[in-house]
Formats: C-alpha cells, structure tokens, sequence
C-alpha cells in the first residue's frame, strides 16, 4: 500500500521570500521620505508576513492597503519623486508576489517545484511596473513648475492604473 501524503495548501516560500523581499525593500525606501511613513511599511510589511504564514488572502490586501496609506502619508509630507516611485513600485510587487504565493500554493501546494512559474511572473510583474513608474516619472519632470502635488497625483493615477493591469 502506498501511502499519499496530503498537499499542504499554503503560500509557496520562493513566493513568501519574493514578496517579504520586496516589502522590505518598500519599508527600506520609505525609511528615506518621513518616520510615520516608514513605521507604516514596517507594520505592512509585518501584516503581509502574517498573511502569508496564515494563507489569507484578506490580511494580504489589507497589508497592501497599509502600503498604500503610508505611500499616501509620504507623498502628502513632500516626499520625492524618485522615492514615492521606488516605494510604490516594491508597494506593488509585494503585494502581487504574495497574492501569487498564496494562489500557488493553495492550487499546487507548497511542496512543488515553483521555482520558473514564480521567477517568470515577478519578473512580468517587474517589467510592467517599472514601464508605469517611467511614465509616471516623465509625466513629473515634464509637469510645469514640478510641484509636489503634482507628483502625488501623477503616482496615485499611476498606481491605480498599474493595479488594475497587473491583476487583470
């Protein structure tokens, strides 16, 4: 008798490690534009790593909402363009490579092999919002006057539409 072992339904770690990668890099980044905006990554970070280590697909979006309101909160303190887009940017992947994780794992387990499947969708993921975050950043510099605001506006249009792309 052969015996079968259960498929365990959790977050693939390549993702997990991916997405808590680009977390940190997130928190990292918004360490540079105002404290409260940083303690906000950190506790996004920490909410996506329980996410992750939970499987939940809520705490994960609501991890992704914490990213959000620090961006915000940075972006309304004056923070600089160059550091709204690298935040947002790691905001972003963070969030889509643990929702990945999570998919992944919960379809085909944790114990296989995902190693291509995940490199190949971070690095897609990569390539589109690094062509949004130029746009964005060419959009700013060619803004007249380059008022802060501008830039908050820019990267908020920016972030929504590369959401919506990237989840489609």
């Amino acid at each position: 008798m052969v015996a079968v072992s259960e498929i365990t339904r959790k977050p693939t770690r390549t993702g997990t490690a991916m997405a808590l990668s680009a977390a940190g890099l997130t928190t990292f980044t918004l360490g540079f534009t105002t404290s409260t905006a940083a303690v906000g990554g950190l506790v996004a970070t920490v909410a996506l790593a329980a996410g992750l280590f939970r499987g939940s697909r809520r705490i994960v979006d609501a991890a992704g909402g914490l990213f959000f309101l620090s961006l915000l909160f940075a972006g309304a303190s004056g923070a600089g363009t160059e550091a709204l887009l690298l935040a947002a940017l790691g905001s972003i992947l963070a969030w889509d490579l643990a929702e990945n994780a999570r998919s992944v794992g919960e379809h085909l387990g944790r114990e296989t092999d995902t190693l291509r499947l995940e490199l190949v969708h971070a690095a897609a993921t990569l390539v589109v919002l690094a062509v949004g975050a130029a746009v964005v950043y060419g959009a700013d510099r060619a803004a007249a006057g380059g008022q802060p605001i501008t830039a908050v506006v820019l990267l908020l249009v920016g972030v929504v539409a590369l959401v919506t792309v990237v989840t489609r």
